[in-house]
């Protein structure tokens, strides 16, 4: 194999170290929202705790957060269980691609048309995962907006005379 081949099989091999690099962009972001989003439902659940050892059903107020929580929580586990779904995705996305770079290399080698084709069916492959993981995360943003409304406008829906007890 000359230089010149080495080279070009070295330029094959970019488009998926690319997509690689994107994947762990996307990766890196999801996690953090990830961590977020575990945060709020372990707060929400030690709110949820604490107001109920409280005991004091006889308030609106009290009454009232305690319904929140418990139509939100079961959102932000799905929300969590998109997310989780998404980032499995795209770690899928990723040792996909990985392995078509390894493909690549070889249908070079070989100078094997079905090697070629099997690397071309990696990479597709690779990036239909990455899609899909960033379409499970286009659903959890959705979600998480109307979660965000649906918390705002109870708050709002609250009368004056509530607040004030």
């Amino acid at each position: 194999m000359s230089a010149a081949d080495v080279a070009q099989t070295i330029q094959l091999i970019i488009a998926p170290v690319v997509l690689i690099t994107a994947c762990a962009i996307i990766q890196n972001g999801l996690l953090g929202w990830y961590s977020g989003l575990s945060q709020r439902m372990r707060s929400l659940a030690h709110e949820r705790f604490d107001l109920l050892r409280a005991k004091q059903p006889s308030d609106e107020l009290w009454l009232e957060r305690v319904q929140e929580i418990d139509r939100q929580i079961p959102s932000l586990v799905r929300r969590h269980r998109l997310l989780q779904n998404a980032s499995l995705s795209i770690y899928t996305a990723i040792a996909i691609l990985m392995f078509s770079m390894f493909a690549i290399a070889i249908a070079v080698s070989t100078n094997s048309g079905e090697n070629a084709t099997s690397a071309l069916i990696l990479f597709i492959v690779g990036t239909g995962f990455l899609f899909l993981g960033i379409f499970l995360t286009c659903l959890e943003i959705r979600m998480s907006h109307q979660a965000i409304c649906y918390e705002v406008n109870r708050i709002i829906s609250l009368s004056y005379m509530q607040t004030e007890r």
